[in-house]
């Protein structure tokens, strides 16, 4: 169901948006380390299960284990030129932990 009210041509917007990005995930080809952080959170949403996952399977990248702050890090990491996927991630990463992160640095004040 959608939250909003949508008009025909946002609609196609929309829509076409989604298919960039489920183009950008099924045509993914992860080569680093960040870049197979990222291909997972865009499998999984969920920094826990991107750890678990990558750990699970086996890490050929001699970081063992790896943990929350590690898939963090990667997903905050400035993206390669022309990795379009990783700066799509990382700013809806950012965007769904702002409200996090300006609570954190208002109680340091």
């Amino acid at each position: 169901m959608l939250k909003n009210f949508r008009t025909l041509a946002q609609a196609k917007k929309d829509r076409d948006i989604l298919q960039e990005y489920v183009n950008l995930i099924e045509h993914y080809q992860p080569k680093t380390f960040e870049q197979y952080v990222v291909f997972e959170y865009a499998l999984q949403g969920s920094i826990e299960k991107t750890a678990l996952n990558l750990n699970q399977r086996g890490n050929f990248f001699e970081i063992k284990p790896i943990t929350a702050d590690i898939v963090k890090q990667a997903l905050t990491s400035t993206p390669n030129k022309g990795d379009d996927l990783h700066k799509w991630i990382r700013s809806l990463y950012l965007k769904r932990t702002r409200p996090n992160r300006r609570k954190q640095s208002l109680t340091r004040y």
